[in-house]
């Protein structure tokens, strides 16, 4: 690589748009900032759709672990399908139930307290329900075919655009990117990346 890490990134704020959706974009090597270098072996690269910067991982490394990663959410969507459905059954109770509006809101969300009714927040905590339970099993199922798409599409960015996309559900499903502290199951996927899912030198071209 010819840049290293550099902090900038770290904790740099990331907004989702449609963009950040579509696969098809020109990829071009850049420095942590986004400035063009003409270099393959430059540390970053920059989406032109969406303006954004991933890692500038090699093709045939990111296939790879596109494809483990297929396998592994195969087994965690069919291993996990009775308590995602359990789960959305529990927040359709929920709704359904009206409890957000007569339980205490502490019951639901314990980063509340009691001392008022709290409408708006109860009003927002079901809108929170009524969306996992809409979203939540898309959003996996786009997991999986975004990383599949990627692990064996034929075109040379074929991997970069199922890496991006699979990026985009993430942070849409967990609120955030790993920098601004959310969870993600493929770090180095996502913009300005700080770290691989198996603590992999960021450095390391092909590291995991």
């Amino acid at each position: 690589m010819t840049s290293s890490f550099n902090a900038i990134n770290k904790n740099k704020s990331f907004e989702l748009d449609l963009t950040s959706f579509l696969p098809g974009g020109k990829w071009t090597p850049c420095d942590e900032k986004g400035k063009f270098i003409d270099s393959n072996r430059a540390m970053w690269t920059k989406d032109s759709l969406s303006g954004a910067i991933y890692l500038n991982q090699p093709t045939d490394h990111l296939r790879f672990k596109l494809s483990f990663l297929t396998g592994f959410l195969a087994g965690i969507i069919g291993g996990n399908a009775i308590s995602l459905t359990i789960n959305a059954a529990y927040r359709t109770l929920k709704v359904t139930s009206l409890s957000h509006f007569w339980l205490p809101i502490s019951c639901i969300n314990q980063n509340k307290d009691d001392k008022s009714f709290h409408l708006r927040t109860r009003c927002a905590e079901v809108a929170k329900d009524i969306s996992r339970i809409v979203t939540t099993p898309f959003a996996w199922l786009g997991l999986f075919f975004a990383s599949w798409a990627g692990a064996f599409d034929p075109r040379e960015n074929g991997p970069r655009d199922g890496a991006k996309i699979f990026a985009s559900i993430e942070i849409a499903m967990y609120g955030g990117t790993m920098g601004e502290g959310h969870f993600g199951w493929a770090p180095c996927y996502q913009p300005n990346a700080i770290i691989h899912g198996l603590g992999g030198d960021i450095n390391r071209e092909r590291a995991f």
